[in-house]
């Protein structure tokens, strides 16, 4: 099978690279010794255990030492989770200091994770990237996450991320804080942080969606509920629930309940990372006291599930857990211009951050994300850069489908040198969910357009009266042997996907290979249009054609035909355009 066998490679040359190194830190950044008393293995997620810490800063500029070997600092540790607790060797765990402390730069808490991000084989960017989008948009907080390797009672455990747990402070969810078994009705109006959660273990309050679905509301804060605190919120879940599965769509009452802007921007987050798995689980809603006040989605947390199905569909259409609330909020035409309002913003300001943003991540953590694939060969990466690159790609592709139905086309991917433009028929296939799956082989494989099975190719070209699905996408890098794999988006291989293809920029493919190529550019002056088929170009009046020297290589009416592949300079009603033909 193709695809799997592009993978044994890969394995097979990791595995000479890094069989003969030791499972330990990179030294590129802090390290926290943690012993538990006693060595005390940790296997529960309820009960704490007594340990001690110190974080070493490795000679990190800008790192504050806590403790050393010889003078450790109190500590409680417990394991954290539920599917990363039980489905991986590398465990998540929940600390608590002895004192409140501003580790690794973060605001004085007692309370933080070290989250493993063992879900994740792109180096642990799904979450970064999650947070730093949600900060770009002005989410009010989001949790800090710190990279520390971690060394747990003598053994090096891997690269973790120390991160800021959500719970109602002053400094991270700023709401009243409401007491436990609270009666008084004024009170338990306020200082509620609930999360939408998809596990019915933990103590919650649950109702029935109006499409029939249950919802569970866990609670976070209060932890102990009284009978008034325990109908109040389920009354106000039931009441908002009501009002978003109005039959008008014209009638915004659930804005009365819930805010809207806030939910925008957390909305946009997780359809920029294709979050299919958000209004799902680890969706937390809080809101103060008084009567007046609404309740805020937020703060984004677990993106462990983004960039998994493929681009296409928003969030909630086809979605693979189920969505509460948010399929039907879509329907309000207020919700979607108030969407594209915000996106609009994004996009005009600092959106082509993140891909910065991404770049100084992989420089930063690449050694030690290494180190930790070396631990735990089975969730990490060797291939950091080309993770960095496959993500960036991801989001390309992402905000591509987004912009064109929220607007702001002009953000689009552009040609560069380094990008490709490919177009394909499924003519012959019976095929319905065309995926383009593209790669590079230089020593690793680095993936141009996600996972497998890739990028849904939504975008059409008609190229003599026929439509080809489309695709344009950059690398950001001259690729050394680029190939790609047109597929029905199928978790299978064989008879629903191609064979491995070289990758040619321009060409057209079918379910055989390459048929053809096509290069078209359009430019409207004075409502006339240039148009480029191969090495013909074609347009209303006369054409002259000078090659990048400036030497006239070619003239006519209508249509001039280039001599060989190479830049042009056509020169149509007295306007010059430089073209390339392949």
């Amino acid at each position: 099978m193709i695809f799997r066998l592009k993978n044994l490679i890969l394995s097979a040359c990791l595995f000479a690279a890094i069989s003969v190194q030791a499972a330990d830190y990179s030294g590129t950044l802090p390290v926290i010794y943690i012993n538990t008393e006693n060595n005390t293995p940790i296997t529960s997620k309820e009960d704490y255990l007594q340990a001690t810490y110190y974080l070493d800063p490795m000679g990190i500029e800008g790192v504050e030492a806590f403790g050393s070997v010889d003078s450790q600092l109190p500590l409680e540790i417990r394991g954290r989770g539920n599917w990363t607790w039980n489905g991986f060797d590398k465990k998540p765990y929940r600390l608590k200091f002895g004192t409140k402390t501003a580790i690794l730069g973060m605001n004085k808490s007692k309370h933080f994770a070290l989250m493993a991000n063992a879900d994740d084989e792109l180096s642990g960017l799904r979450n970064a990237v999650g947070y730093e989008l949600a900060r770009m948009i002005g989410m009010p907080w989001t949790p800090s996450a710190k990279p520390v390797e971690v060394v747990l009672n003598g053994e090096y455990i891997g690269l973790y991320f120390l991160t800021e747990t959500i719970r109602v402070d002053s400094d991270r969810v700023n709401i009243v804080e409401q007491l436990d078994e609270e009666t008084d009705p004024t009170a338990i109006t306020g200082g509620w942080l609930v999360e939408i959660d998809n596990y019915d273990t933990d103590p919650h309050v649950r109702i029935t969606e109006g499409n029939g679905e249950r919802i569970i509301f866990t609670y976070k804060t209060p932890e102990i509920l009284s009978t008034a605190q325990e109908e109040y919120l389920r009354n106000q879940m039931t009441t908002i629930d009501a009002a978003i599965y109005n039959e008008d769509k014209n009638d915004n009452e659930w804005e009365n309940y819930i805010d809207l802007d806030r939910l925008v921007r957390f909305y946009i987050v997780q359809e920029i990372l294709d979050n299919a798995e958000s209004f799902h689980g680890s969706c937390y809603m809080h809101r103060d006291m008084g009567d007046n006040q609404k309740w805020m989605f937020g703060p984004v947390w677990d993106f462990g599930n983004t960039f998994r199905r493929g681009s296409g569909w928003f969030i909630y259409e086809y979605p693979p857990y189920g969505q509460t609330w948010i399929a039907e909020i879509a329907k309000y035409p207020h919700f979607q211009e108030k969407v594209s309002e915000i996106w609009k913003e994004l996009r005009a300001g600092n959106f082509d951050d993140i891909y910065t943003y991404i770049d100084n991540y992989v420089s930063a953590y690449e050694k030690a994300i290494q180190a930790d694939d070396v631990r735990w060969p089975d969730y990490g990466s060797q291939d950091v850069t080309g993770d960095g690159t496959t993500m960036k790609n991801n989001i390309r592709e992402r905000a591509k489908f987004l912009a064109e139905h929220w607007g702001d086309a002009g953000k689009d991917v552009e040609e560069t040198e380094t990008s490709y433009t490919v177009y394909f028929t499924a003519e012959g296939t019976e095929w319905e969910n065309i995926h383009a799956y593209s790669w590079d082989y230089d020593g690793s494989v680095t993936e141009f357009l996600g996972n497998w099975p890739g990028t849904l190719m939504t975008a059409t070209t008609t190229i003599d009266g026929k439509e080809y699905y489309t695709i344009t996408f950059d690398p950001g890098y001259t690729a050394n042997d680029p190939m790609i794999i047109f597929n029905d988006g199928r978790g299978g291989v064989g008879e629903h996907q191609t064979e491995n293809l070289v990758l040619q920029n321009h060409a057209i493919y079918d379910h055989n290979g390459i048929i053809g190529t096509y290069t078209a550019i359009d430019v409207v002056n004075n409502d006339n249009k240039i148009t480029i088929t191969q090495r013909t170009i074609e347009a209303t009046g006369h054409i002259t054609l000078y090659n990048i020297q400036g030497i006239l290589v070619a003239q006519g009416n209508n249509n001039v035909a280039a001599p060989t592949a190479g830049i042009y300079i056509v020169l149509h009603n007295g306007n010059a355009t430089k073209v390339a033909i392949k």
